[in-house]
């Protein structure tokens, strides 16, 4: 491990990588250990990829919106945090540069940070919040789910008769027929998602967790603060 806090490490670093192709040198928060560290066994996730997209959109609900986020999930060790918060090596890098002048870097110093919401499938807090959204909402998602499942198939129908085809040969009612199916769809989609959002500003503990992996990184401030010291007074 590497202490470099100077204003040219970046600099530095990037000829390091230059010089030694086979090397790369990231910072410890850049990512998940289990990522930095590679595991020749990774975890098998004990949930659906509906259940994933059902998650993203309950904690996409409690992220701060002054910030832009992307909520991933990781194969964790269960006994690994539940959430966490890193941020792109490249990304801070080039902002690095671009704060000290680097040529051609103004545009990624411009950019607004970004973070990625590390999920871990495998712990069991992420298992009770997926307990407790079964629970609450399966019965008012199960309609909806049911609704969109035949119009992603009958786009997808569509769709594969038409692959081979160029876009001037393509009928014009069925690229209405298309465009009509994804605007069902969406319009659905956003109905599961205005549920699911719901039920996580009601769910606490989706906000302490999220709140925890923000202090983590000491990114929960002010009121949002306070209020995560009231409701861990609650909650214990």
């Amino acid at each position: 491990m590497l202490l470099m806090d100077g204003d040219l490490d970046s600099h530095f670093i990037n000829q390091l990588e230059q010089k030694f192709e086979d090397s790369r040198f990231v910072r410890v928060d850049s990512d998940v250990v289990d990522k930095l560290i590679q595991k020749k066994d990774a975890e098998e996730t004990k949930l659906t990829p509906e259940e994933r997209n059902e998650l993203t959109h309950i904690f996409e609900a409690e992220l701060p919106t002054n910030m832009s986020f992307t909520v991933v999930f990781e194969n964790l060790d269960e006994k690994s945090e539940p959430l966490m918060i890193t941020q792109s090596e490249f990304m801070r890098r080039m902002k690095d540069m671009a704060a000290m002048g680097g040529g051609g870097m103004n545009l990624y110093g411009d950019m607004p940070d970004s973070y990625s919401l590390v999920v871990n499938p495998n712990h069991r807090l992420i298992n009770r919040i997926t307990e407790q959204k079964q629970a609450q909402l399966d019965s008012e998602l199960k309609p909806v789910n049911e609704q969109i499942v035949p119009l992603k198939e009958e786009k997808a129908k569509l769709e594969k008769e038409l692959e081979n085809k160029k876009e001037e040969e393509i009928p014009q009612a069925d690229k209405d027929k298309i465009e009509d199916l994804d605007k069902q769809i969406q319009e659905k989609e956003e109905v599961k998602k205005e549920k699911l959002r719901s039920f996580a500003k009601e769910n606490k503990l989706v906000k302490q967790l999220v709140d925890i992996a923000l202090l983590a990184n000491n990114m929960l401030t002010g009121a949002d603060l306070t209020r995560f010291v009231k409701r861990s007074i609650d909650l214990i």
